[in-house]
């Protein structure tokens, strides 16, 4: 005969689970805008023309989307870590929503950046193996590191939309 026990979170841990959350979010954030906006490649030898984020709308995109969400993920924490030094609940609403909406976003720059790198490399075609390949590689590990921060959001905000029942 098998037992089922369930795992339920006090408040407190999943406060403190939450916090890990977005700081872990906001340090894949970081790490994917600093590869995206370092990662440039020149080509003066044949083309004289230069690889850089700006330069395509999607990679624009993905950087707002990333942006936005390092400054969402950093306030939060704030917020986070001072409700829990004043014993305060704050507007879980506004927590759930906000997440929602961010969540949503990243998710799209990221997917954006996913697209953008695909389509350079069937633009640039068979050439791209080995010139651009460093390129194309680090643009990758930008969009996957966008990617797995949309996946700790996404967690977070299910995180945030169990405290909902137990409020409103």
């Amino acid at each position: 005969m098998e037992t089922h026990t369930q795992v339920v979170l006090s408040p407190r841990s999943s406060k403190y689970a939450n916090i890990e959350l977005r700081v872990l979010t906001a340090t894949l954030f970081f790490m994917s805008l600093v590869i995206l906006v370092t990662n440039v490649r020149s080509n003066y030898l044949y083309t004289k023309k230069t690889l850089h984020f700006y330069d395509r709308v999607r990679y624009r995109y993905m950087a707002a989307a990333v942006v936005i969400g390092l400054a969402y993920s950093i306030l939060q924490t704030v917020i986070a870590v001072i409700r829990i030094k004043k014993y305060g609940q704050g507007n879980i609403l506004l927590d759930f929503y906000g997440d929602k909406v961010v969540s949503t976003i990243i998710a799209t720059g990221a997917v954006a950046g996913f697209a953008m790198t695909g389509e350079l490399q069937r633009v640039i075609g068979k050439d791209w193996s080995d010139y651009y390949y460093k390129y194309f590689r680090m643009s990758h590990a930008a969009n996957g590191l966008a990617f797995l921060g949309f996946v700790c959001a996404f967690i977070s905000s299910v995180i945030s939309s169990c405290a909902l029942p137990k409020r409103v």
